[in-house]
């Protein structure tokens, strides 16, 4: 299926398409009020977030984009995944994973402990399909459930568990593509956590040739944010950034990141991503704010945020990195292709969504690629 090429990403259909697909289904999914929380800020770039009072997991959910819509889209679609996550419908059977032929090793999904007496445990597990020949394969529910009530509270952790590789589409690729870019992205954070690190190049700003790209940088300079974009070459030649955002009026730097093999969106993504976060210590609003964070005493102390003047012709950042497709389907075989190459493993989705739902959810699991708790991005 060909691209719908947007301003800082790419779809299979117009979001005014995927809205009203959507919009009807809000009430199913719990998603009680849908708000515009752009003008808490100054900046003007559009964040939204929807609010699903019975969560398992976060109440309030964020989203950014190039238009309202867009930021509409990403804070509603966010929270409809981890209505998912919260109850997957997948048969669950219980095994020890020495007794399953499993084409990785327990230590491959970043498991708490290398202890061989891992293998004796009575584990649940559901059944994923391989994104390369579509054939069966076994792998935790801990790495597809999403839930922080009940028996998380006492249940030992055996896995690293977050969100990543939870993602949704208008079509099965678009989602699988989502899930992997994330994926790839916490990888290369966890390998490149800090922004003054030798991994990183710093970009300059007026090398960006993308014409959204250079009106996110006027909207930021015009407000008067101070920003930085740094390139991280990686092992997966997939482009991958991260952005930093700063200014008098809100003295906290804030950070964002995106991955995409085309380097705009990735670009995008981690701009709008930045000032989204900017957003969400403005509004406090979402829930997993830790509670002991005190923003005035942080501000404070800020000695402030300096981004270097200089930096490099995104195009040399870039070197040997990206790819460009039209069609969804062959850029998801080509970056499945890309990560089978480099960890010998082949990525792995188990469909949350139904049949009767007009657009996909899936949680992609990616067997050797590492994942950092915490916050990954550290100025």
């Amino acid at each position: 299926m060909s691209k719908v090429r947007l301003p800082g990403t790419h779809r299979a259909v117009p979001p005014e398409i995927t809205w009203a697909r959507l919009e009807p289904r809000l009430r199913r999914y719990g998603i009680t009020r849908v708000a515009d929380v752009t003008r808490l800020d100054n900046i003007g770039i559009p964040v939204f977030l929807a609010v699903r009072p019975d969560s398992e997991t976060l109440a309030v959910s964020q989203g950014k984009g190039a238009s309202p819509i867009l930021a509409k889209l990403s804070a509603v679609m966010e929270s409809v995944e981890l209505w998912h996550a919260e109850r997957p419908s997948a048969e669950v059977f219980v095994a020890p994973a020495g007794d399953l032929d499993l084409p990785y090793a327990l230590t491959d999904l970043n498991l708490r402990t290398t202890q061989d007496w891992v293998k004796e445990l009575e584990l649940p597990w559901v059944a994923a399909r391989s994104l390369a020949d579509d054939r069966p394969v076994p792998v935790p529910l801990d790495l597809v459930r999403l839930s922080y009530s009940g028996e998380h509270f006492w249940r030992p952790r055996l896995f690293q568990t977050s969100s990543t590789g939870l993602a949704s589409g208008n079509t099965f690729a678009e989602a699988c593509l989502h899930g992997i870019y994330e994926a790839v992205e916490r990888d290369v954070l966890a390998a490149h956590p800090s922004r003054t690190g030798p991994g990183r190049l710093r970009v300059n700003p007026a090398s960006l040739r993308d014409g959204h790209l250079r009106a996110l940088a006027r909207q930021l300079t015009d407000a008067g944010v101070r920003f930085e974009i740094t390139c991280i070459p990686n092992r997966f030649r997939i482009p991958t950034f991260a952005a930093f955002v700063w200014s008098p009026l809100f003295p906290i730097v804030c950070a964002g990141s995106g991955t995409h093999t085309d380097p705009d969106v990735a670009v995008s993504r981690a701009l709008t991503e930045a000032v989204q976060s900017r957003l969400t210590e403005i509004s406090a609003t979402r829930d997993d704010i830790p509670s002991d964070q005190d923003t005035a005493r942080d501000a404070s102390t800020d000695p402030g945020f300096h981004p270097h003047a200089d930096g490099l012709d995104i195009a040399d950042a870039l070197r040997g990195h990206g790819g460009d497709h039209e069609d969804m389907e062959q850029e998801l075989a080509a970056v499945v292709r890309r990560l089978t190459d480099v960890t010998g493993h082949v990525p792995l989705v188990v469909r949350l969504s139904g049949p009767s739902e007009p657009f996909s959810v899936v949680r992609v699991v990616c067997p050797g690629l590492r994942y950092a708790e915490g916050r990954t991005l550290s100025p």
